[in-house]
C-alpha cells in the first residue's frame, strides 16, 4: 500500500512540474512573443488545475510556480535597497542638431568615427531592475535616485512577462548573479479600460500611461498590481560575477536576453550610418501612435561595451547614451464647444471641447485656449478642425487652425457677458488680457480661495482637499478662511456625515490645529493676493516684518524691494488698503494663529538677485530643495523663463523651458555646473 502511495506522489509531483512548464510556457507566448497558442479558457483551467494540486500538496509548492506570481498580505512600507550598479538615467536631444552634438563628442572623446550605435525605442514607463539568484528572480527595485531604490518584488513577480526563473534556449547558460534592466509599462489599450473601470467606480483617472504604470507598480498590496495588466520590455544586463563574459556588444546581450526569455522589443537596429539612425528615428515618430505602447523618442547607445567604458559617466548620465526625443505629439479634430472656468481670483479661462483624440498617452476631449487674446490670434471658431498638441504632463493646448476645413456654419467665439458661475458682468480691465468675475462672492472665487489657502505651500491642512472643501461649501460650513478655524464647533454635525467618523473628523480636527503654527511666507502666500506667489511671498516676509508694517505699506516702499514690479506693487497695496482684508487677517489671528517670524541667513554669490530656472528632475535635490539652495545663495527662484531670466538650470527630462530659453539667449547650465559655479557645500 505504501508503495502505490509514493508512486501516487511522484505522479502528482511529475504533473505539477508539467503543468508549471506549460503556464510559463503560454505566458512566454502571450505576453513576449504575443502569440497565443491557447484560449484563455484553456489557459485558465491549467492554472486552476495547478493550485487546486499545489493546494493538496503544499510541500511541492516552489518560489519560481506561476500560482506564486500573487501572493502574501500588502506591504505596510517599501524596504530601500542599494543597486549593485549605479542606475543612470539619459540625457536628453530634443532635435536633429543636439543629437549631432552628442555623435560629435563620442567621436571626439574615442578619436575615432569608426563607431556602431544601437538604436531602439525610449519606453515610457517606469525604469526597474531584477537580480537574479542562481537563475531565480530574488529582487526587483525601482530606480530611486539612482544608488538606492525601493525593493518591490512581489509586485515585480505579478508582471507574467517577467521570469520567475531563467530557463533559456540551449547554450544560452547564466551566471550565478544576473542583473537585467528594464521599463515596466501599460499598454494603451489595457490604459482605457483601466480608466473606463475607475470612472465607472468614480475613481481618480489615471493621466497617461506611464503614471498609470508608475503607480500600479507600487501598490502595497500586490493583489492590486497584478489586476493592472502591466508589461515589461528588458533594455540592459550586467553581472557582478568576474569569470562570466557578457558580449561586448550591446545589441547581441539584448539577443541574449532574448534566448533568455526576456521581452525585448523587435524595433531595434544597429549601424554606423548616421542617415539610418537619423531615418529610423523618423520613422519611428511618424508611426509611434500604431505602437501597443507609448515612447516618447530614441535611445542611441555606443554599441561596444568597452568604448562605453572608455567614455564614462558624468554626475547623472553616461556619456555614451542619449534620448532622441521626439516632437509634442499634436492631433486633429473638431471643435464643438468652449467652456468658461473662473478662477480664485476669477479669471475666466477658456476650455476647449472637442470630440475625443488619443494623444500621448491618453484620451483628451479637453485642451486650453488660455484667454480670449489667443482666441482672436488663432482665429478659431466652434466647427473648426484644429490642431491639438500634448507633450507629456502638460495640458493639451490649441495650436492652430485648418481654416481650409472651415465649415460655413463655423460660431465665432465670444465673451460672456456675465459670470458663469455667479451672473454677475464680468470686466477687462485696461492692458490686462484676462476677463474677470470681480463678485468676491462669487461661489468659484470663494471655493477656489479656500483651496490655495490649505494648500501645501500654505497652510498644508492635510485632508481638506477640494473635494471636502466643495462639499463644506454647499453645507454652509465654509464661506471663507476663519471658519475653517470653527470647524471644530461643528463637530457634531460633521461626525453625521456620510463616511465621517470619530477617526476621520478626529485627524482633520487635528491637522487644522497644528497648522496655527505657520511661518510667515506662508501665511502672506495663503492670502492669495492677486500677482503675489511664493518667491513674492517670501520677499515680503524678509522685508515687512511683522505684518502689521503691511497694513498701510505705499507701493512706492514695495518698489524698492528688488523682485516686486509696479504691477505687483499696486496690487499688494491695494489689497492692505482693504479694510476687509485687514478685518479677516486680524480675526485670523484672534483664532490663534501664530505666526512665526524667522529671518534666513543669506549668503552673498555670484546669483545674488539673479532669478533662476530649473527644467526637469535633478539628480541630487528635490525641486523645493534646489530651490531653497537658490535662496540661500541670494538667488531668486522662478518658474518660469523670460526675459528677465538670468539662468536656467537643466536637469534630466528637460521640458519646453529650454527651447525657450535658447531662443531668448539665457545662460544655460547643468545641475552639476550650477553647484560648481556658486561654490555650494553640502551642509
Amino acid at each position: 500500500m505504501w508503495r502505490f502511495y509514493v508512486a501516487d506522489r511522484e505522479q502528482v509531483k511529475k504533473r505539477i512540474e508539467e503543468l508549471r512548464k506549460l503556464i510559463e510556457y503560454h505566458n512566454y507566448r502571450y505576453y513576449v512573443l504575443d502569440s497565443p497558442e491557447i484560449s484563455d479558457y484553456e489557459y485558465d483551467n491549467l492554472l486552476r488545475e495547478l493550485e487546486k494540486l499545489e493546494k493538496e500538496n503544499p510541500e511541492f509548492i516552489t518560489p519560481d510556480s506561476p500560482t506564486q506570481r500573487v501572493g502574501g498580505e500588502p506591504l505596510k512600507k517599501f524596504e530601500n535597497y542599494t543597486h549593485p550598479f549605479k542606475m543612470y538615467s539619459l540625457s536628453n536631444a530634443m532635435n536633429r542638431d543636439e543629437f549631432m552634438d552628442f555623435v560629435d563628442r563620442v567621436y571626439k572623446d574615442l578619436g575615432t568615427k569608426n563607431v556602431e550605435f544601437s538604436c531602439e525605442p525610449k519606453f515610457d514607463g517606469l525604469a526597474i531592475e531584477l537580480i537574479y539568484e542562481n537563475g531565480l528572480l530574488s529582487i526587483a527595485n525601482t530606480r530611486g535616485n539612482g544608488e538606492v531604490g525601493e525593493v518591490i518584488t512581489q509586485n515585480a513577480k505579478t508582471i507574467k512577462s517577467i521570469p520567475l526563473k531563467l530557463d533559456g534556449e540551449a547554450g544560452r547558460d547564466f551566471p550565478e548573479n544576473l542583473i537585467v534592466y528594464g521599463e515596466v509599462l501599460m499598454f494603451k489599450k489595457d490604459f482605457i479600460e483601466l480608466n473606463r473601470e475607475r470612472e465607472e467606480n468614480d475613481e481618480p483617472l489615471f493621466a497617461n500611461p506611464r503614471n498609470a504604470a508608475a503607480g500600479s507598480i507600487r501598490q502595497l498590496d500586490p493583489k492590486i498590481t497584478a489586476s493592472r495588466k502591466l508589461r515589461f520590455y528588458a533594455y540592459g544586463v550586467k553581472t557582478t560575477i568576474d569569470t562570466f563574459s557578457l558580449a561586448n556588444s550591446h545589441y547581441e546581450r539584448m539577443n541574449y536576453l532574448k534566448g533568455l526569455k526576456f521581452p525585448v522589443t523587435d524595433k531595434r537596429i544597429k549601424t554606423s550610418d548616421l542617415n539610418k539612425i537619423i531615418g529610423f528615428h523618423d520613422e519611428l515618430e511618424e508611426n509611434r501612435e500604431e505602437l501597443p505602447f507609448e515612447i516618447d523618442g530614441v535611445v542611441v547607445k555606443v554599441d561596444n561595451v568597452d568604448f562605453q567604458e572608455a567614455l564614462g559617466y558624468d554626475a547623472k548620465s553616461p556619456k555614451w547614451a542619449i534620448a532622441w526625443k521626439f516632437k509634442p505629439a499634436r492631433a486633429t479634430t473638431v471643435l464643438k464647444e468652449v467652456e468658461f472656468s473662473v478662477g480664485r481670483q476669477g479669471t475666466i479661462t477658456p476650455t476647449a471641447i472637442f470630440e475625443p483624440v488619443f494623444l500621448a498617452g491618453a484620451k483628451i476631449s479637453r485642451a486650453t485656449l488660455h484667454n480670449f487674446d489667443e482666441i482672436e490670434r488663432l482665429d478659431v471658431r466652434i466647427g473648426d478642425t484644429i490642431l491639438v498638441e500634448r507633450s507629456g504632463e502638460v495640458i493639451p493646448k490649441v495650436i492652430g487652425v485648418l481654416k481650409e476645413k472651415r465649415p460655413l456654419n463655423a460660431r465665432v467665439i465670444k465673451p460672456p457677458e456675465n459670470c458663469p458661475v455667479c451672473g454677475s458682468k464680468i470686466f477687462k480691465l485696461p492692458d490686462r488680457v484676462a476677463y474677470r468675475c470681480i463678485n468676491s462672492s462669487c461661489p468659484a472665487i470663494v471655493k477656489g480661495a479656500l483651496k490655495h489657502f490649505v494648500s501645501r505651500n500654505a497652510f498644508n491642512i492635510e485632508g481638506l482637499g477640494e473635494e471636502l472643501i466643495e462639499r463644506f461649501y454647499e453645507l454652509g460650513f465654509l464661506k471663507n478662511f476663519v471658519d475653517i478655524f470653527k470647524l471644530k464647533d461643528k463637530k457634531d454635525e460633521l461626525l453625521n456625515l456620510e463616511r465621517f467618523g470619530e477617526k476621520s473628523v478626529g485627524n482633520l480636527l487635528s491637522s487644522i490645529e497644528n497648522s496655527k503654527n505657520i511661518e510667515y511666507f506662508r501665511f502672506i502666500y495663503a492670502l492669495g493676493i492677486p500677482f503675489v506667489g511664493e518667491e513674492t511671498a517670501r520677499l515680503l516676509a524678509k522685508n515687512f516684518l511683522p505684518i502689521e508694517r503691511l497694513f498701510n505699506v505705499k507701493a512706492s516702499e514695495l518698489l524698492n524691494v528688488y523682485g516686486i514690479g509696479e504691477i505687483m506693487a499696486e496690487s499688494i497695496q491695494q489689497y492692505f488698503n482693504n479694510q476687509e482684508n485687514i478685518k479677516l487677517i486680524e480675526d485670523l489671528l484672534n483664532c490663534g494663529i501664530n505666526i512665526k517670524y524667522e529671518s534666513e541667513e543669506v549668503v552673498s554669490s555670484v546669483i545674488s538677485g539673479k532669478r533662476i530656472v530649473f527644467t526637469g528632475k535633478a539628480a541630487n535635490f528635490t525641486r523645493e530643495e534646489f530651490s531653497e539652495i537658490v535662496r540661500k545663495y541670494g538667488g531668486i527662484p522662478s518658474d518660469s523663463v523670460s526675459k528677465n531670466t538670468d539662468i536656467l538650470v537643466v536637469g534630466e527630462n528637460p521640458g519646453s523651458k529650454l527651447q525657450k530659453a535658447k531662443s531668448l539667449g539665457v545662460k544655460i547650465m547643468s545641475e552639476e555646473e550650477f553647484l560648481n559655479f556658486i561654490s555650494y557645500k553640502k551642509e
